[in-house]
């Protein structure tokens, strides 16, 4: 089968489509997935320009997204069965081979069926992003209907999904963006306002709250990001961050504020290959994909490129100005 590859860490060009052995299944609750397509992530660039975050095989095949059809089930399997549609978020960072692949083998727990109505690129574009964004307000910050949410970088995959679900949750969002396209984008998806670096953004953002401070602040960016949210989240209130925080933060000054800090990293399921919560995160899958089914959730695919075109999609997402998601096509449903 054909698989994407870099044997070293290094630029987009350090990607190969070459020729590899198919994957087997291993364990008893394994299934083997043939591909039809794949998201691509911000954190898939990282891994192939740093390495992966945990020791991997020789040679790396980046991914953590992807939808396919169940080819073949571990006899403990109980939940899918041959021939059906599945997506999921599995493997990528090393310990296991990723979704820019022809086939992959993947827990049962990680799959979630996708609905009819919902195309390839759709359910590859899905999974870490809501994932994400799902996990930081609800399980991190606990979100209430009524509360304030600032989410900076508004306009990228994971805060175009939290302005969503926050605003479906009953919350008030002020969403914070760069540049003109981004605010038309994060506006349609619900935002009441956007800012952009506009001269009247420190009153339009004390004037939301009347001065309170944000329930909730979401920080995809990091930084100078993350200094700033301090700033802004509300006595008792929640910063969650997607990045480890600054070694230069004063916490003295955040302390008066008195709020939580929670750190948010979807991945860890996966590396630590907790089933249980790999099955919850199926689940928060499945309940994404059911939203885009209805038309309560949309998923912005800005362009979908073959499987050989990895490195154009990499250096994309580098060059940063994305509208929405670029997906891979692997193959056909035939």
């Amino acid at each position: 089968m054909r698989a994407i590859v870099f044997d070293e860490p290094g630029a987009a060009d350090a990607l190969r489509l070459v020729d590899v052995t198919e994957p087997v299944l291993e364990e008893a609750d394994q299934v083997r997935v043939r591909l039809l397509a794949a998201g691509v992530n911000p954190v898939d660039t990282k891994v192939r320009a740093r390495g992966m975050i945990v020791s991997g095989a020789p040679r790396n095949t980046p991914g953590c997204d992807g939808v396919g059809v169940v080819e073949e089930c571990g006899p403990a399997v109980t939940r899918v069965r041959p021939g059906q549609r599945v997506a999921f978020c599995f493997g990528g960072v090393g310990a296991d081979p990723g979704t820019c692949a022809e086939q992959v083998v993947v827990p049962e727990a990680a799959l979630a069926p996708v609905p009819a109505a919902v195309s390839d690129e759709q359910a590859a574009a899905l999974p870490l992003t809501w994932l994400t964004a799902w996990e930081a307000l609800f399980e991190r910050a606990h979100l209430q209907r009524g509360q304030s949410v600032l989410v900076y970088a508004a306009a990228g995959g994971v805060g175009q999904m939290a302005v969503q679900i926050a605003r479906s949750a009953g919350a008030q969002v002020l969403a914070v963006v760069r540049r003109d396209e981004a605010a038309a984008i994060v506006s349609a998806l619900g935002a009441e306002v956007v800012v952009q670096g506009q001269p009247d953004a420190e009153a339009v953002l004390h004037d939301f709250t009347d001065g309170r401070g944000f329930d909730i602040v979401l920080d995809t960016v990091g930084g100078g990001v993350f200094r700033e949210g301090l700033g802004r989240v509300a006595y008792g209130g929640d910063l969650v961050t997607m990045l480890a925080p600054p070694e230069d933060v004063d916490w003295n000054a955040a302390r008066l504020r008195n709020p939580s800090i929670s750190l948010e990293l979807m991945l860890t399921p996966m590396l630590e290959r907790d089933r249980r919560r790999l099955k919850h995160q199926a689940g928060l899958v499945a309940e994404g994909l059911a939203r885009l089914a209805g038309g309560r959730l949309q998923v912005n695919v800005e362009d979908v490129l073959p499987l050989a075109e990895a490195a154009e999609a990499h250096r994309r997402i580098e060059a940063g100005g994305r509208r929405g998601k670029l997906v891979l096509r692997i193959a056909d449903p035939g």
